[in-house]
């Protein structure tokens, strides 16, 4: 049975979700506040997090950023109407998506569904480490390396790099590195220098290992970036 962590500081609300999650056969656990919620997290080991971003002692900001250090456990942010900025915030900090306040549980429970088989998917197809002559990753531990050199990413250039890797064969759009890497919505209308800023700090990372200023991940003008699997010329950022 699927197990939730609703993290929620309206008793209404969070009662309301505990009721109608049960009643489709979820087993649930309820956090009124950031702590309790971090806390509940390491000790029920939750399938996924209905996380409100608005909460006392911590907030879901800071509850987000503990799990991602340690989980790729799924989040759904629950955040209220107007927050356009709180909900990129949320999304960058590794969200999977979002609902806004009032919303139908019909809503929620298609939300949950789409990001359980997201989860799924990922967890199936991620097993297996991948590596070539220059790059090996670890989706188990997370661990990366170049030349023999462990790299030390951030959870979202381990994934950028595992999914370029997993694409070496073509060049991969920013607008699908956004949907599938960062899981963001299109009616969000995100600037796609998020991925442009993501891949130069990885390029970074690579080329020191690597030891030379040739490209490792090299970018096609107006419509994204291709893994080469081995170094090729210097290249800049379009």
């Amino acid at each position: 049975m699927t197990k939730i962590l609703i993290v929620e500081d309206e008793a209404g609300l969070r009662q309301g979700l505990e009721i109608n999650l049960r009643h489709e056969n979820y087993e649930t656990v309820t956090a009124g506040d950031g702590e309790e919620a971090i806390r509940l997290f390491h000790a029920e080991a939750p399938d996924l997090i209905l996380l409100d971003l608005m909460l006392p002692k911590k907030s879901g900001f800071e509850v987000l950023d503990h799990i991602r250090k340690v989980s790729k456990v799924p989040v759904i942010l629950l955040t209220a109407r107007g927050q356009e900025t709180d909900k990129v915030r949320g999304l960058r900090g590794g969200a999977d998506d979002y609902v806004t306040k009032p919303f139908g549980v019909q809503e929620l429970f298609a939300r949950i569904d789409a990001v359980m088989r997201r989860s799924e998917v990922v967890t199936q197809s991620s097993k297996a480490v991948c590596e070539d002559s220059l790059i090996r990753l670890d989706p188990a531990t997370r661990e990366a390396a170049a030349n023999g050199q462990k790299l030390k990413l951030s959870p979202k250039e381990f994934d950028l790099l595992m999914y370029l890797f997993k694409n070496k064969e073509r060049v991969v759009p920013r607008d699908e590195l956004l949907s599938r890497v960062w899981n963001y919505r299109v009616d969000l209308n995100l600037n796609s220098r998020t991925v442009d800023t993501h891949v130069t700090r990885l390029r970074r990372k690579l080329q020191k290992a690597v030891g030379t200023d040739a490209a490792v991940i090299v970018a096609v003008a107006k419509i994204g970036y291709r893994y080469l699997g081995q170094t090729s010329g210097p290249a800049t950022d379009h």
